[in-house]
């Protein structure tokens, strides 16, 4: 029986006859919550201390628990799903302490690693709210990159070798990188989206300049890992767009972009990957051209919005993983399952493809709804 990292890369390589693999990228912790309190026989007798928009990862540790199966691993033994390739532990940052700045029975605001002052409610049921970004000039930027001066070895997991050792003959698939990495991704994470926009235009020096720098430190960075470790995925984080089209022009691609994904590419095959994956939610018929120009191998949540069988058509060797319509796991919709399977079934049959929710599953997801959707796709990997 083929393990679920081999079935993984056999199906990204789009070989023949092989079974797919039952995978959920993840689920925000509020959901267990809401189920809970639906009575979900599956959570029966678990809490979770966790905020509600902390994202549950359908995964196995890197490592052996030394605990009880987390909230994770007993939904994926309820669905008999496989683990979803391992996210592995990457700080991009400039590590600052964490800084609170102020804490009151509403909300606190902190200071992040990244140097981002946030703002996030008690209750913790929304995303944090960005009140402060730490670049927003290139005197800003000359003084952040200077604080990227301690040893790679400080951004390594405890006891590499020993982990990188035990890891060699692992039956789970790694993925590395993700938020937020990425020659859009990144400006934006520091600058604000704002910010950022006006930068490509008033102060295009500034963005090279943060691609350049963020190039070259990741490439240093993961050389170290890819030394040891054979990696499964890469992940380049962009969600550059939204559900009518991406953020930035195909011009403004090619000059901002373009440039250091040729270069990181040839970096990552000459280092062994194969699959190299973009994350970007929203319509994303625009940039898929641009990426497999360059060599991207994939792309990844492939949100509904965006059409999934006419992109098959047209880049038939294009990797893709989710789209499935997280519309169909509302009790209250117009969506129609049966629809979706249609469409799960023939991406399949053309392969390269894994299903699965097209993005994390949603707090407000029905247990249901979720139960039927996930009986009816793993009836259908089994016989199809």
């Amino acid at each position: 029986m083929m393990s679920s990292r081999e079935k993984f890369n056999a199906l990204m390589n789009f070989e023949d006859n092989i079974p797919n693999i039952k995978l959920e990228y993840g689920y925000w912790a509020g959901l267990i919550k809401n189920w809970n309190k639906d009575k979900a026989p599956v959570f029966e007798g678990i809490e979770t201390s966790q905020s509600d928009i902390d994202l549950v990862r359908m995964s196995t540790p890197l490592t052996p628990a030394l605990t009880e199966p987390g909230l994770d691993e007993r939904l994926m033994k309820y669905f008999e799903l496989e683990p979803y390739p391992v996210k592995f532990p990457c700080n991009f940052s400039p590590m600052f302490e964490k800084k609170v700045l102020e804490k009151n029975n509403e909300y606190t605001i902190f200071v992040d690693e990244y140097g981002l002052t946030q703002k996030v409610l008690a209750k913790g049921s929304s995303v944090p709210l960005t009140l402060d970004y730490p670049v927003k000039n290139v005197k800003d930027f000359e003084n952040y990159k200077a604080l990227y001066n301690k040893g790679l070895k400080s951004r390594l997991p405890n006891d590499f070798e020993n982990l990188a050792k035990n890891l060699r003959n692992r039956n789970f698939a790694i993925r590395l990188g993700g938020h937020p990495f990425g020659f859009s991704g990144t400006a934006r994470h520091i600058m604000g989206e704002f910010n950022y926009m006006l930068g490509l235009y008033d102060s295009p020096g500034l963005i090279k300049d943060i691609n350049e720098f963020y190039l070259n430190f990741v490439m240093e960075y993961w050389g170290e890992i890819l030394k040891m470790i054979e990696i499964d995925w890469v992940m380049i984080w962009e969600d550059m767009a939204f559900k009518t089209g991406s953020i930035i022009s195909k011009e403004a691609f090619k000059e901002f972009m373009s440039p250091y994904y040729v270069r990181f590419i040839d970096f990552l095959k000459k280092s062994g990957v194969k699959n190299i994956i973009v994350d970007s939610d929203g319509l994303i018929d625009e940039l898929v051209p641009l990426w497999v120009d360059l060599g991207v191998t994939g792309i990844f949540p492939m949100e509904a919005v965006s059409d999934a069988l006419k992109i098959r058509e047209e880049f038939p060797k294009l990797q893709m993983l989710g789209a499935v319509d997280k519309k169909i796991l509302f009790t209250a919709n117009n969506k129609n399952m049966d629809d979706e399977f249609k469409k799960i079934s023939i991406l399949m049959k053309k392969g390269g493809y894994i299903p699965h929710i097209d993005h994390s599953i949603p707090m407000d997801a029905d247990f249901s709804k979720f139960k039927e959707y996930r009986t009816r796709l793993n009836l259908l990997i089994d016989t199809l």
